[in-house]
């Protein structure tokens, strides 16, 4: 069962790292706008730098989960979904445009995945904390 569940999260890092090269992703220009008017930090490399780094480090942890390092990649995924569910709760809000066009519809969608994909990774590291 947890290599079934370590594949599916590993899919859904792949999904979710491989967008970042080439799909729309607003949440980090949201995420530098947000920065700027809230706080006053301008942050002018999050997109695209960090967006990137995100993008390698979540196809880096799908690659581990499938390719049977499934420890080690569930506690990348931890680590990455936890930085987006607290980007979320401070910076992002819970509800996030579904695309990059202007006044687009807003959901929670994105940050309900996380929440789920937290509670696979934790389960995943829990269950191969032994077995590496």
């Amino acid at each position: 069962m947890v290599k079934w569940l370590a594949i599916a999260l590993g899919l859904f890092m792949a999904f979710m790292g491989v967008q970042k090269f080439i799909g729309d992703v607003p949440v980090f220009h949201i995420i530098e706008a947000n920065l700027a008017d809230d706080y006053g930090v301008a942050l002018p490399f999050i997109d695209p730098v960090v967006k990137y780094l995100t993008g390698v480090l979540e196809v880096l942890a799908a690659g581990l989960l499938i390719f049977g390092r499934r420890f080690e990649g569930a506690i990348l995924s931890l680590l990455i979904v936890g930085g987006a569910i607290i980007a979320h709760l401070t910076v992002l809000g819970i509800n996030t445009p579904m695309s990059g066009a202007p006044n687009a519809e807003t959901s929670p969608m994105l940050f309900f995945m996380a929440i789920g994909a937290f509670i696979v990774a934790a389960l995943v590291t829990y269950l191969e904390r032994f077995r590496s």
